[in-house]
C-alpha cells in the first residue's frame, strides 16, 4: 500500500487520505449551503446575486454545483513569422450526486473531463484529445483555490495577487503546451455580482469569471522541437447547474481579442426553432477594463457561411457578422471568419460534440482587427438537460 507523510510522526494511506479529503467536500458544501445558496430540486446549488465571489478563493472547485468549467483559448507566435498557433484547453468538472448524497454502487460523486487542441494555422494542422477521469482516478480540481488536472493536463494559479497562472498539457504523443499567464486586465464578473443569466428558467445561470487578456509565454514542444512562444490568450470560468432553460438546444459563443485593446464577447442561447433566445447577451470590455453590457435586441450574431462535418454531420455557421449599435449612435460591425473550417471537437468518449474554432476579425473594409474563437454548440445534438 502506498502511504504518504503529512506531517511528522504521522503517515496516512492514500485510502485515509481520500477519505479525508470525501469528508472536507462534504463538510464544504454543507457550510455553503448554509451560507444563502438556493438549491435545485436534487439539492445542487444554485448562483445567486446575494451570495458574492470571494477571490482568490472562487477561482478554485465548487463541488456542491452540478458543472463548472475552466476554460482557455489562445493564439501564439513563434520566433519565425510563420510560427503561428492556437490551442484550446478545457476542464470539465460534473457531480453525479449532491456531494451530500451517496452516489449508488460504484457512481463517482465528481466526474473530470478534459479537452485540449492545438493549431498550426500556417498548416492547418489540427489536433485534439479528449479525457474522462473520476474522481480519485487521475483527476482532480482544488476547493479553495485554482488547481485542476486530468493526468499529466493542468491549470493552477501561481500568485494570488496577480493572479497569474500556469497551463500544461500534451495533445497525442508529440505535442505539448507549457504556458504562463499573466492577466493584462481586471478580471470581468459577468451579470449582477457575476451571475450570469442564460435563459427563462430560474436555474439557468452562472457564475461567470473572465480574465480578457492574458500575455501568454512559454513553449510549444512538435516533436523534436522546442518553439518559444508569445501571444495572448482568454479565460472563462462558469460555476453552475444549469445553463439552460426549456426550448434552447445550444450556443454561439464569441471571444474576440482586438488590436485596438478591446474585447468582445457574445453568446446567442439558440432555440429549437433557430430563434435567438431573449436572454442572449454581448459585452465589450475597453483597453482599460471597463465594460459595456448589450441584451439579445442590441445586437445581432448573422452566419454567412456554414460548414458541414464529415464526422457528425453537424453544420456550423463558422462566417458570421456581429453588429451593434454603439454609444454614439452609429452602427458597428465586426466579421468572424475561423479557419481552417474543420476545428470540431469529436466526443468519441462523452458524447459531447461541438465546434471550438480559431478565427480572425475583419472590419467592415475586409482588414483583419484581431483574432477570434468560436463555440458552437448543440448542432450535433441539443444539449438541454446535459449542461
Amino acid at each position: 500500500m502506498i502511504k504518504f507523510s503529512y506531517m511528522k510522526g504521522t503517515v496516512l494511506s492514500i485510502d485515509a487520505i481520500f477519505g479525508l479529503l470525501a469528508t472536507y467536500s462534504i463538510a464544504f458544501s454543507t457550510m455553503a449551503h448554509s451560507q444563502g445558496y438556493p438549491t435545485t430540486d436534487e439539492g445542487y446549488a444554485l448562483p445567486s446575486d446575494t451570495v458574492p465571489l470571494e477571490f482568490p478563493k472562487d477561482h478554485g472547485s465548487h463541488p456542491e454545483f452540478k458543472s463548472e468549467w475552466w476554460y482557455l483559448t489562445g493564439h501564439l507566435e513563434g520566433p519565425d513569422p510563420a510560427d503561428k498557433y492556437g490551442f484550446q484547453l478545457t476542464f470539465f468538472r460534473s457531480a453525479s450526486v449532491p456531494v451530500d448524497q451517496e452516489p449508488i454502487g460504484t457512481q463517482p460523486h465528481q466526474i473530470y473531463m478534459a479537452h485540449a487542441a492545438i493549431l498550426d494555422k500556417t498548416s492547418e494542422k489540427y489536433i485534439h484529445e479528449e479525457r474522462f477521469n473520476r474522481e480519485e482516478w487521475n483527476a482532480d480540481a482544488q476547493i479553495n483555490s485554482l488547481l485542476v488536472y486530468n493526468g499529466n493536463w493542468e491549470l493552477a494559479m501561481t500568485d494570488s495577487v496577480s493572479e497569474k497562472m500556469r497551463a500544461s498539457f500534451s495533445v497525442n504523443s508529440d505535442s505539448r503546451l507549457n504556458a504562463s499567464l499573466l492577466p493584462l486586465k481586471p478580471k470581468v464578473l459577468f451579470g449582477k455580482n457575476g451571475v450570469s443569466r442564460k435563459g427563462e428558467n430560474f436555474n439557468a445561470k452562472s457564475y461567470y469569471i473572465t480574465f480578457s487578456r492574458l500575455e501568454v509565454s512559454g513553449t510549444l514542444e512538435v516533436g523534436d522541437n522546442v518553439i518559444p512562444i508569445t501571444g495572448y490568450a482568454w479565460m472563462d470560468h462558469e460555476i453552475s447547474s444549469s445553463q439552460l432553460s426549456e426550448g434552447q438546444i445550444g450556443w454561439n459563443w464569441t471571444s474576440l481579442i482586438l488590436d485596438d485593446g478591446t474585447e468582445l464577447m457574445a453568446y446567442v442561447m439558440r432555440r429549437g426553432n433557430g430563434s435567438k433566445d431573449p436572454y442572449s447577451q454581448m459585452h465589450l470590455i475597453d483597453p482599460s477594463g471597463g465594460t459595456k453590457s448589450y441584451s439579445a435586441e442590441q445586437f445581432s450574431w448573422v452566419p454567412i457561411e456554414y460548414w458541414i462535418s464529415p464526422r457528425s454531420g453537424a453544420r456550423y455557421p463558422i462566417h458570421y457578422r456581429i453588429s451593434w449599435i454603439d454609444q454614439l449612435g452609429e452602427t458597428q460591425t465586426i466579421t468572424v471568419r475561423s479557419t481552417p473550417d474543420d476545428q470540431e471537437i469529436s466526443g468519441r468518449i462523452s458524447g459531447f460534440t461541438y465546434y471550438e474554432g480559431a478565427g480572425v476579425a475583419l472590419d467592415e473594409d475586409g482588414q483583419e482587427i484581431g483574432k477570434s474563437y468560436t463555440e458552437l454548440t448543440g448542432y450535433d445534438a441539443s444539449l438541454f438537460g446535459r449542461f
